[in-house]
């Protein structure tokens, strides 16, 4: 209610200049305040220093620094910590967390170290650890949301990552080329290349290709990215701050906008007329570029020669006709010889077009006008208010606002000052990333998010402990891969004590190995392992969209197949129609960033693993395997498919009952000659070990 005294004054003013007061009150509103020791003072702002080692009793339990924290912890809460785990489990854990599939019968166990360095050097290891990190980046290969077009060079980017984890690329660079490699000194045209495809990162999220507001569309792009550059690399939700000052982090609106100059410096798209086009890098070599030249002329001078011959052919009928005026004529009129040279000549076309050199392109960004933004009122570009200068984060930089150069967009700024070791949060967030990879929950449990609303560290003297030794030792994965796999932290079992059941019930003090439930990719590529399928080819592309064309039809039908024995990771990933194996088994939605994905139990699980044609094609296939196997007695199957399935022998009672299944079955399904075919049976029998907890759980 407006007081009494105030309505005179106000009914002064028309409706429009009332707005425009309003407007410029909000204006003064964004003015970006100055932040508060309070706001900078949050755990994850903090520098990262290396604290020492905690005292502790049980030292003979130590097998190297972790464990002195999460032994110091244990002894603090009286609880000791759960046994080593049994070989078997310990080795089926490493091959799940390091390569994503089973170990072979014949695979060796001379030690955790000596397998730990064997599978970290298998090409799978790229493969498996790819996957992680395209959950993070949100990897697709199509748009999703309104019109669904192909991303059919997404690929590339999806064959870097595998290749720069098994190269054990250093993180700090490995995010340099992801957020600026265009902008990267290259030593050779093969590097270059690889940084132009590193910028698929900034390039693969989901897009409105038909929205009509073209500005708008463009803005939408750039929260996107900053959204996605935020969680995925620096744990913070940036894109909060959009239309307001950020309710609980100390990101307001001007960073907002100042990181939103960045990007708009950027090209992500060559046009937003509907269907609007991304960007796309050109990995041709010079050679590729002088052949497709050379035949783009040659289709230029066969269509100028068919140009000539219907010009001639129609000035020949001209003169024989003797008509002053002849329009362009059918080809019906020409006379034979001369249709017949016609069609030559427009087959020979017709063969060029065919055979045009495809030159290789990646998604990818590059630099384009320079541009600061000012602060959108409420998000809205209409109402524009203070201008700002690009720089980063000012919570992050210890308050100081660091400008970016006029002739530079500032993305490779961005890029150094976020994969520096001053910055304290990019390595942070990664090593809790890693170590939720292999115990199923980071120390921070809120992966994507340090803020305020995220949890709080579990262990944070740890977590800072590892952060600095991660960066000491060139912020190699691998290298931290190992520290943790070597700890006795990780090799303990999942035997709880009642001490522990009672004093730590959700397992945060890490007293045990947690149980966990193998993903969607492994639980596929398992399956097609032990039947002898799996398809080992790595990299390329395997699916059949053209790039731009639309994955859905008009009736919305998507004409994508999974019949590929190829590794999950190599399948085709559908936005709003991912592959249905996947989708039971908890992937991640490939539109956000997810660093933790979930993991249900629920009934059509147990429903796929019964009925699904992939499930009955593998176990057939397995159960061949078996069969086809000479001079092996029913005993020896058995105890062959438990080798393949479980890693170990079966006992005896699993030995009788499993036989006894297999007569019973065989004589139900033969009738009275039960021993006339028995595949049909082992196949029953294969399929019932794969759907057991004992397959799809790790413990």
């Amino acid at each position: 209610m407006v007081p009494t005294k105030m309505r005179p004054t106000l009914c002064r003013y028309g409706p429009a200049m009332i707005y425009r007061l309003a407007i410029a009150c909000l204006i003064l509103l964004t003015a970006h305040p100055a932040l508060s020791g309070e706001d900078v003072e949050h755990w994850a702002f903090q520098p990262v220093e290396r604290p020492p080692l905690p005292e502790v009793n049980n030292k003979a339990w130590i097998k190297n620094p972790i464990d002195f924290f999460i032994l110091a912890r244990l002894e603090n809460a009286d609880l000791q910590p759960a046994p080593p785990a049994a070989t078997g489990d310990l080795q089926r854990r490493l091959h799940d967390d390091l390569i994503g599939l089973l170990p072979g019968p014949n695979d060796e166990f001379v030690s955790p170290q000596i397998t730990i360095h064997q599978l970290m050097a298998k090409p799978q290891y790229g493969e498996r650890w790819a996957r992680h990190w395209l959950d993070v980046v949100r990897y697709a290969d199509s748009n999703g949301l309104d019109e669904n077009a192909a991303y059919a060079n997404a690929w590339r980017y999806r064959d870097y990552v595998v290749q720069s984890f098994n190269s054990d690329k250093p993180y700090d660079r490995f995010l340099l080329e992801q957020i600026a490699g265009d902008l990267l000194t290259a030593r050779d045209d093969a590097q270059k290349h690889e940084n132009l495809i590193a910028t698929g990162f900034l390039s693969l999220g989901p897009k409105v290709l038909a929205e009509p507001d073209k500005t708008k569309m463009e803005m939408d792009i750039i929260d996107e990215q900053i959204d996605t550059l935020g969680r995925a690399l620096l744990g913070i939700t940036l894109g909060c701050a959009r239309c307001h000052d950020h309710k609980f982090d100390p990101v307001p609106t001007a960073d907002y906008y100042a990181l939103a100059g960045i990007f708009k410096s950027t090209t992500t798209m060559d046009s937003l007329k509907t269907i609007a086009k991304w960007h796309e890098n050109s990995l041709a070599t010079p050679e590729e570029n002088r052949l497709k030249q050379n035949h783009d002329a040659l289709i230029s001078a066969q269509q100028q020669v068919i140009a000539t011959f219907i010009k001639k052919s129609n000035q020949q009928l001209l003169v024989e006709q003797k008509l002053k005026e002849l329009p362009p004529q059918p080809e019906e009129k020409y006379p034979k010889a001369a249709r017949d040279e016609l069609a030559g000549l427009q087959e020979t076309l017709k063969r060029l077009q065919a055979d045009i050199p495809k030159l290789p392109f990646a998604m990818g960004v590059v630099d384009g006008k320079v541009t600061d933004l000012p602060i959108f009122v409420r998000g809205n570009y209409e109402t524009p208010g203070e201008l700002q200068r690009r720089h980063f984060p000012r919570a992050l930089t210890t308050g100081r606002v660091q400008p970016i150069g006029d002739n530079v967009s500032g993305r490779l700024e961005l890029a150094r000052w976020i994969a520096s070791e001053q910055n304290p949060l990019t390595a942070r967030v990664m090593v809790n990333r890693v170590w939720r990879w292999h115990f199923g929950r980071g120390l921070v449990a809120t992966t994507d998010n340090f803020g305020k609303l995220g949890a709080e560290p579990s262990h944070p003297e740890l977590l800072d402990w590892l952060t600095s030794w991660f960066i000491e030792n060139s912020w190699s994965i691998k290298k931290l891969n190992g520290l943790i796999l070597n700890s006795a932290t990780y090799q303990m079992s999942g035997q709880a004590s009642l001490a522990a059941m009672e004093r730590d019930p959700n397992n945060q003090l890490l007293s045990r190995a947690p149980l966990r439930r193998i993903e969607a990719e492994p639980l596929r590529d398992s399956l097609l392992q032990i039947s002898n399928l799996l398809d080992p080819k790595r990299g390329g592309y395997v699916w059949t969209f053209p790039n731009f064309e639309l994955v859905f039809n008009h009736t919305s039908e998507d004409a994508t197949t999974y019949v590929s024995n190829r590794r999950s990771i190599y399948l085709p990933v559908i936005r709003n129609h991912v592959y249905n194996l996947f989708e039971l088994f908890d992937f991640p939605d490939p539109s956000t960033v997810t660093g933790h994905r979930n993991s249900s139990t629920i009934a059509p699980q147990g429903l796929f693993l019964m009925n699904s044609p992939f499930v009955l094609r593998t176990t057939a296939a397995l159960a061949t395997r078996l069969m086809n196997e000479e001079s092996v007695d029913r005993d020896q199957r058995l105890e062959r498919l438990y080798a393949l399935v479980y890693q170990r022998t079966p006992s005896e009672r699993e030995s009788k009952n499993g036989l006894a299944f297999v007569d019973r079955f065989s004589q139900v399904h033969n009738g009275k000659d039960g021993d006339r075919d028995s595949s049909a049976a082992w196949q029953a029998l294969c399929q019932v070990l794969v759907s057991s907890n004992e397959f799809l759980y790790l413990r």
